[in-house]
């Protein structure tokens, strides 16, 4: 359900938050997107960069908040990310989000019977919609 970036980023939460920088780093992302995400979970409000410390390392900074109080929409809204919905069944989805698949589930299911309330014909065609952009990773 969410996408790869959010999970990096709350692996990156989680670590600065333990100081444990594993778990970030099993995601193997280049250093460019590492840095991307730094800076938006910092202009989310969600991380601070320590005195004196380069800011392409999550070990250069420190939560902003207490960790309990970032919530799932501060980040998805701070990276800009969506969700990806799943299938009503998906036992695959249960067993990676645990104690939280219940609550991701009623969000998956209540956004797949809204979106599926919506008819294409109800869509103003225009630039947004139908023009020529190319979809790139910032």
């Amino acid at each position: 359900m969410l996408t790869l970036r959010t999970k990096l980023a709350l692996a990156v939460l989680h670590d600065i938050q333990y100081k444990d920088y594993q778990l970030s780093t099993s995601f193997n992302y280049s250093p460019s997107e590492i840095a991307y995400l730094l800076q938006a979970l910092s202009k989310g409000h969600m991380i601070t960069l320590t005195e004196n410390q380069p800011d392409n390392l999550p070990e250069s900074y420190r939560l902003a908040c207490e960790y309990h109080k970032i919530n799932l929409l501060s980040i998805l809204e701070a990276l800009g990310e969506g969700i990806y919905f799943n299938r009503p069944s998906d036992e695959d989805f249960y067993s990676c989000y645990g104690t939280t698949a219940r609550k991701l589930g009623i969000i998956n299911q209540m956004t797949r019977i809204y979106l599926m309330e919506i008819s294409i014909a109800e869509l103003p065609v225009s630039e947004c919609l139908i023009g020529n952009h190319a979809i790139t990773m910032p």
